[in-house]
């Protein structure tokens, strides 16, 4: 029997390679509804970034989650957040003049150095949700230091910043070349699996979940949505 995804928050990953031994790293926790579905399902250690006040304050606290309140990025040093009124906050700024937002000054990290920090030796699973700013993550980091990860879940932003469409399938080129299998379960590169070789996912798997599980997820979101 093929191995199929999960889909948590928008985030699809192959629940087989996660137990109890696990650590999940979550970059962009919200108010830390990924963090804690990821611990009801699997019993296993959540690190989270979130650096928006506001949202801190909703993260639950439980003792398999580590939250630090910093944005990750391609650089240490501190930034300026966008808090936008009517979309996800951002380092990236307003899409039109008129766009109301208010900013913070927080730390920004790069992957290294969260990991360092949050004492994490080995990641097998990272979940990126930052609004854009997943582009000088993946660029800051050394090719050793992606292919140490067994899943990377990745919500791009390249439908709200149009001009990072050439950034993400460059990105998406590289985790190819140095080892991982790329499966898009969405056609706008919001929801994208990238899975090391070395998890010893079959070939004849891999078509699989690009094929049947990705137009089967396909179909039944548009089923949901004529049904709302």
């Amino acid at each position: 029997m093929f191995r199929s995804t999960v889909r948590v928050c928008n985030h699809s990953f192959l629940p087989q390679l996660i137990d109890s031994n696990s650590v999940v790293v979550d970059l962009g926790a919200h108010d830390g509804d990924f963090a804690e579905e990821i611990i009801r399902q699997f019993g296993c250690c959540v690190v989270s970034a979130e650096p928006v006040h506001e949202l801190l304050n909703r993260i639950h606290p439980h003792p398999l989650l580590k939250v630090l309140p910093v944005a990750v990025g391609g650089r240490n040093q501190a930034i300026t957040m966008n808090v936008f009124a009517s979309r996800c906050a951002s380092v990236l700024g307003a899409l039109s003049p008129e766009e109301n937002s208010v900013t913070q000054t927080v730390e920004m990290v790069t992957l290294a150095e969260f990991l360092h920090r949050t004492s994490v030796q080995q990641v097998d699973l990272l979940k990126f949700d930052i609004e854009g700013a997943e582009i000088e993550v993946f660029d800051s980091c050394a090719d050793q230091e992606l292919q140490s990860i067994t899943q990377v879940t990745v919500e791009f932003h390249d439908f709200i910043y149009p001009e990072q469409r050439s950034a993400v399938a460059r990105i998406r080129e590289r985790m190819s070349d140095i080892g991982f299998w790329v499966l898009p379960f969405s056609l706008d590169n919001t929801d994208v699996l990238f899975l090391n070789r070395t998890s010893r996912v079959s070939p004849a798997e891999v078509t699989y979940l690009r094929t049947v599980v990705r137009y089967g997820k396909g179909f039944g979101r548009r089923l949901r949505a004529v049904a709302s």
